[in-house]
């Protein structure tokens, strides 16, 4: 009997597990800059973001080209620490060194505006650093909730 009841409540749990919920599906990753457009429209920067050309992108995070083909950064105008940097990468190790670097950059952008605009570095503490296969993606913002709001369909 007991062995009987223990089935049925199984049975019971199985059966309200599969009627459970599934998680959304996330969409397709759009093009770098295409992402950061959507990101720049988002609402969630305090200044208009200007892209940066690929040699200052990879001087400023240490990378090689070959590494992050199709790279986008947009950056402030230097008064925020305000940014949104989309990385391509070319493999798995090229995305674990590109979220290495990214890292690295917070901090150092942690040290600089901890003495020149104090302010700055709760938007860099809060900063996203997201991966998605081998796309990283760095968003420094004013409004995070805002950017998620973009990014959770993606990433």
């Amino acid at each position: 009997m007991k062995r009987i009841l223990f089935l049925l409540l199984a049975l019971g749990c199985l059966a309200l597990c599969a009627c459970g919920e599934k998680a959304p599906a996330r969409q397709a990753l759009p093009a770098p800059d295409a992402l950061a457009a959507e990101l720049a429209a988002a609402g969630a920067f305090t200044e208009e973001l200007a892209p940066a050309e690929k040699e200052v992108s990879l001087l400023l995070y240490g990378l090689a080209e070959e590494d992050v083909p199709g790279l986008v950064c947009c950056f402030s105008s230097g008064g925020t620490a305000e940014e949104i940097a989309v990385f391509p990468c070319a493999d798995d190790s090229a995305a674990k060194a590109v979220t290495d670097a990214c890292t690295a950059r917070l901090d150092l952008q942690k040290r600089i505006f901890a003495d020149y605009a104090p302010k700055e570095v709760s938007k860099l503490d809060s900063a996203l650093l997201l991966r998605r296969d081998n796309t990283v993606l760095l968003c420094v913002a004013a409004d995070q909730a805002k950017a998620r709001a973009v990014l959770d369909k993606y990433f």
